[in-house]
């Protein structure tokens, strides 16, 4: 009896202090330090228009290309995400990855809701190509966007082409009631399909939508989006052979540049980004086939074809119809919305050719 009083507390004081050093742990961030020679590893918070916003570069040659990744959302900071999945192409670039305004690491509690509207991610986006191509002295950025950075790539290239060596969407937006109409209709035929009587209620609830308004586009307002979403994520519209973001969220717990409370800031920063951005004019009714038939610059799209958040389909038919100096349309066949973290493998080779596509091409001049 004496051997298990004794014992006892010790284990307890063991595990309460695995538990604190576990904590500890998770509440810290920095970033992997690259020693190669022309190394660049390093976590930046610029002031960008007035705000504090996070920057990490990191590549294995600093003379490299430069690759900036438009994240999602709004609010859907990519970066714990890309570090895991998509490391491997800082052999290749220097790769920037960046939490946009009030994103993940650059959430700020009082945050002006005001603030968040597309003119602003606009002018953030001009701001860090410009620091990105005075410091690193080049001409043109490699660009990536994904879902709504997709748009925002879009309209980066329309406004200045000549600062792009190449634009890569991925879950590239569109059509705001188009995608959306043919997101429902996946979703409720997917319902039906499984006879899911509550994802029947929910969908026939909420109607198919009416505009491309986010605030309105359902009967029972932007609820009626988000219940579109939750189900179509359930029901096999957004990941491929999975139905919810454990994994991920995992990925983004035990990242090394992310911490414990930089995870909370991540769901906060998601839900005020898009609960406040649907109220912008400029955010809603986009179709942007309608208002972009042409670009300077060389345009690649990767879709996977089980994406029915950004349907593939309209993505295949814009870039059919699309005039550009290249364009490419690559599918697929095991990813959702997200090929850049469902077969990182394949995504990271794909951007690594599209590079070499490029610079083979005598019109690039590359510096």
């Amino acid at each position: 009896m004496k051997n298990v009083t004794l014992i006892q507390p010790f284990r307890w004081g063991t595990y309460f202090f695995v538990l604190l050093t576990a904590i500890a742990s998770m509440s810290c961030s920095s970033t992997k330090k690259i020693k190669t020679s022309n190394g660049i590893s390093e976590i930046n918070y610029l002031d960008i228009n007035g705000t504090k916003q996070y920057v990490l570069i990191r590549g294995e040659n600093k003379y490299n290309p430069i690759l900036l990744f438009l994240h999602g959302g709004p609010g859907a900071s990519a970066t714990a995400l890309l570090r895991k999945y998509n490391s491997d192409l800082e052999k290749s670039f220097t790769v920037v990855y960046w939490d946009q305004r009030n994103a993940g690491k650059s959430y700020q509690k009082d945050f002006p809701p005001d603030q968040i509207k597309v003119e602003y991610y606009h002018q953030d986006v001009d701001f860090l190509v410009a620091y990105l191509r005075q410091r690193f002295q080049k001409d043109k950025i490699f660009l990536v966007g994904h879902s709504w950075g997709a748009r925002l790539g879009i309209y980066a290239i329309q406004r200045n082409p000549d600062y792009y060596m190449a634009y890569v969407g991925v879950g590239q937006e569109l059509e705001a009631y188009r995608g959306e109409l043919l997101s429902y209709q996946y979703t409720l035929e997917k319902a039906k399909e499984a006879n899911h009587k509550k994802a029947l209620k929910d969908l026939n609830e909420s109607g198919p939508p009416q505009s491309g308004d986010f605030s309105t586009m359902y009967t029972n307002g932007f609820w009626g989006l988000v219940k579109q979403k939750h189900w179509l994520l359930k029901l096999g519209g957004e990941r491929y052979a999975k139905t919810n973001y454990s994994d991920w969220i995992r990925h983004i717990w035990f990242s090394r540049e992310y911490s414990f409370s930089d995870l909370i800031k991540y769901g906060k920063s998601s839900g005020f980004s898009a609960g406040n951005i649907i109220y912008d004019p400029d955010f809603n009714n986009y179709n942007i086939p309608e208002e972009y038939q042409e670009f300077e610059v060389p345009v690649y799209f990767i879709s996977g074809i089980h994406d029915y958040n950004t349907p593939w389909k309209l993505v295949e038919e814009y870039h059919d119809a699309l005039k550009a100096p290249k364009k490419e349309f690559v599918k697929f066949q095991k990813s959702g919305h997200s090929p850049c973290f469902e077969e990182p493998q394949r995504f990271n080779k794909e951007i690594v050719r599209i590079l070499s596509d490029v610079k083979n091409d005598s019109y690039i001049q590359i510096k």
